[in-house]
């Protein structure tokens, strides 16, 4: 599971924000489909989504942390651990 948080968080934190916050978003990763929409709340970006699934996610990236819930489950990361499994730039 964790490698899948990973991997979602690589693809939305890659993704230009180009879109202005509260707008609907969708990419696809490995056969699944992620809707989401980000808001800004002071010094976070909030990204609240649900993957096709059925799985809810809930992340605030705060700086180079990202943490929330996925799929009711806690979690706690460094965008450079994104990087680092993605083969990704730092920032």
């Amino acid at each position: 599971m964790f490698k899948t948080i990973i991997a979602t968080s690589a693809a939305l934190l890659a993704l230009p924000a180009v879109a202005h916050a509260g707008e609907a978003r969708q990419f696809s990763h490995e056969g699944v489909d992620y809707s989401y929409s980000t808001t800004q709340k002071g010094n976070s970006t909030v990204i609240d989504g649900r993957t096709s699934l059925g799985v809810p996610f809930h992340l605030f990236v705060r700086g180079e942390r990202v943490t929330g819930t996925y799929d009711s489950h806690y979690v706690s990361f460094t965008k450079a651990d994104v990087a680092r499994q993605f083969n990704l730039p730092a920032n």
